[in-house]
């Protein structure tokens, strides 16, 4: 019985000996080569010969080959560390050698070669180093934000880090792959951005709620994100959520410059009409002030008559006496005989929009442009509102 206790020791035992003895066997031909080439050639020695345990042969490989590579000046010889640096980091990623992860970022920090890069981030992502997640993201951030200067290589990084952020899975991933889905890149990079949305977040609309409020995101970004809210299947809370946000970040400051404007204008009227399509939820009372600007303070007309919308879905008595304080306007100027072009615009827009909150307390307005001389043609679509009432 001792014997054969003995003999299943060594059967667990001789491998990892011999395993053991290999790797240190080429450690020791990696160390006595004199040239980054003749290193390069133990390495694929080692990874095509599929070497049991052979990931602290690689870790040690590669940081030598990091105190080494800023020496090496020859293109045959930066070439040979590029190749190799490419082989370590994917046998290292492949194995999960997580205790690598340190030099692994290295090599993102001090290779220039762009595929080295790649690879590198593809690593970090299949070993799970979770400590170089944010890292990953920021190089992907960096990617998408420099833009097609030198298309190549960025879309190169871009991919690796899309790659490695499909890997960890983790949410906070989405936003920099949702930005570079719709950023400057080619297709195939698009494609691999669009394919790892689902695998970060399967409803990201916090996530893109989040960028609307964030000051660090551009106007077209913030308006990109509410945009795809809208588009989305979340649910109606989140979308009154995004859209009431927006409303408020859409007039928050003041700028001189006729394209901040704009784009300023673009999110109020994404969200005016996400508004009238789901309401304002729990926030109705302090969103109506900031649809009443939008009436009176409209960057053009289709701000202004969505405001109108908005106010007719939320359908409150408050919501009726904005309209109605509108209606009133410009029936007293009718009555004055001061009506501006757009007036009339504004008039069946008004009625309609009070017709439809069916709110009983919309009647006396509607009721006070029946009583002013305007064409019969109004008079028609406010009694048919009246009487939808």
């Amino acid at each position: 019985m001792k014997r054969l206790v003995i003999i299943a020791l060594l059967s667990f035992s001789v491998p990892a000996l011999f395993a053991d003895e290999e790797a240190d066997f080429y450690t020791e031909q990696f160390n006595n080569a004199g040239t980054v080439l003749g290193q390069l050639g133990v390495v694929k020695t080692v990874v095509n010969q599929d070497i049991a345990e052979a990931d602290s042969f690689y870790a040690t490989a590669l940081s030598r080959l990091l105190a080494r590579y800023p020496n090496v000046k020859s293109a045959q010889e930066r070439q040979a560390a590029d190749d190799m640096a490419i082989l370590l980091v994917q046998e290292l990623g492949k194995d999960g050698y997580v205790e690598a992860g340190q030099n692994v970022w290295r090599v993102i920090k001090t290779f220039s070669n762009a595929l080295v890069k790649s690879e590198a981030l593809i690593a970090l992502g299949r070993m799970n180093a979770t400590d170089f997640l944010p890292h990953v993201s920021q190089a992907l951030v960096d990617a998408t934000t420099r833009g097609p200067a030198n298309r190549t290589s960025g879309e190169r990084i871009a991919y690796g880090a899309i790659t490695a952020l499909a890997n960890y899975k983790d949410p906070s991933g989405y936003i920099p792959v949702f930005f570079a889905a719709n950023g400057w890149y080619q297709s195939w990079v698009k494609k691999a951005a669009n394919e790892t949305l689902p695998l970060l977040a399967e409803d990201p609309a916090e996530q893109l709620t989040a960028v609307i409020q964030d000051a660090a995101y551009t106007y077209d970004q913030k308006s990109l994100a509410l945009r795809t809210i809208n588009q989305s299947d979340t649910s109606d809370e989140n979308k009154i959520k995004a859209a009431t946000t927006g409303l408020i970040i859409g007039w928050a400051g003041s700028s001189a410059s006729p394209d901040v404007r704009y784009k300023q204008a673009q999110i109020r009227k994404t969200a005016l009409h996400m508004i009238s399509a789901y309401g304002a939820g729990e926030d109705e009372a302090s969103i109506l002030n900031y649809l009443n600007w939008s009436y009176r303070h409209a960057f053009d007309d289709e701000e202004q008559l969505t405001a109108v919308s908005a106010f007719s879905k939320l359908a409150s008595d408050e919501a009726v006496q904005y309209l109605g304080a509108y209606t009133t306007e410009i029936n007293d100027k009718k009555a004055r005989g001061s009506l501006a072009v757009q007036d009339e615009r504004r008039i069946r827009a008004l009625i309609a929009g009070l017709g439809n909150t069916h709110n009983q307390k919309a009647k006396g307005y509607l009721q006070m442009v029946l009583s002013i001389n305007w064409t019969n043609q109004i008079h028609k679509i406010t009694q048919e509102a009246v009487d939808n009432l």
